[in-house]
């Protein structure tokens, strides 16, 4: 298991700020360094993105269907299936992708760094302005999402930083990676008692307080370019006390063989921690931990 450097490692920066190998090859004051430069790149991109999660404000799913219309009423917005008048936007689905219009609305778009125009047909996400109204959109086979942003949403205002634990080595753990054979598709419950599918795909085997820990990964596609990664969602000791009560997630670079580092110290909340916009995904009971994490994001008090 990888953990803390010797205890000679605060006094061996402070003479020379070097750093210190604990013989494993683990370098620990760079490691810290880096995980204290990710948060702060982490708190500012949520103290100035105008899609920033504090901003979220309303989540928008529409019914299967291959035409929606997105219609502001005031400060808010909903989605109809039947052409009304004065919408701001107008969704058509066409060989599996989403085609966009302007209605009555300035609208922009863009992938990415990039803008695209009117017509364009979405095959993934998107940002609208709609009248400068930031809205992320998220296509499906027959149906689309959109969470709408506020910039001037209390909670955005106010925000300075997250609540995390201190950086603690000891919970930085080499893991084993097995693989299943047939991964299964499985249907995991959200925060908005809908459902999200993601594919079982491996055991994660490694020790935490003494003792053997086992968590499952799952991916949300098994080819393509979502197909990379691996999503670890689960609950620990903490939950509901010192940390989010729904649960944690860690998301992972799949390696090429079977050896694996958990990096607990990079544990996330899901987003619906930080507004009721968001719809996230409740860790499985299989993926319960008895032992206290006590690292990572804490919980985020509203």
């Amino acid at each position: 298991m990888r953990g803390p450097a010797s205890a000679l490692a605060p006094l061996l920066l402070l003479l020379g700020g070097c750093t210190v190998d604990d013989g494993s090859g683990f370098d620990e004051a760079r490691w810290s360094s880096e995980l204290l430069e990710y948060r702060e790149r982490k708190d500012e991109r949520l103290r100035t993105s105008s899609t920033s999660p504090m901003a979220g404000t309303q989540y928008l799913k529409s019914r299967p269907g291959d035409r929606v219309w997105l219609v502001r009423e005031g400060e808010t917005f909903r989605l109809a299936h039947e052409e009304t008048p004065g919408a701001g936007l107008f969704l058509a689905l066409s060989d599996g992708a989403w085609e966009w219009t302007a209605g009555a609305e300035r609208v922009n778009c863009r992938v990415g760094d990039r803008q695209v125009d009117e017509g364009t047909a979405l095959a993934g996400p998107a940002l609208f302005l709609i009248d400068d109204s930031p809205l992320s959109f998220y296509p499906g086979e027959d149906r689309v999402t959109f969470i709408v942003f506020d910039p001037d949403r209390p909670e955005k205002i106010a925000f300075d930083h997250l609540l995390y634990f201190p950086p603690d080595a000891s919970f930085v753990v080499d893991a084993r990676l097995e693989r299943f054979a047939q991964p299964e598709e499985v249907e995991m419950a959200t925060s908005r008692n809908l459902i999200k599918t993601f594919f079982r795909y491996a055991r994660i085997r490694f020790e935490l307080a003494g003792e053997e820990q086992v968590l499952t990964a799952f991916k949300s596609a098994l080819s393509g370019a979502n197909s990379t990664g691996l999503f670890v969602p689960f609950r620990d000791a903490t939950s509901g006390r010192e940390s989010y009560g729904a649960g944690r997630f860690l998301e992972l670079d799949e390696p090429d063989g079977d050896e694996i580092v958990l990096d607990f110290n990079r544990c996330f909340n899901p987003l619906c921690n930080y507004s009721p916009a968001y719809n996230c995904a409740v860790p499985p009971r299989e993926n319960h931990l008895d032992v206290a994490v006590r690292a990572g994001e804490r919980t985020y008090p509203h």
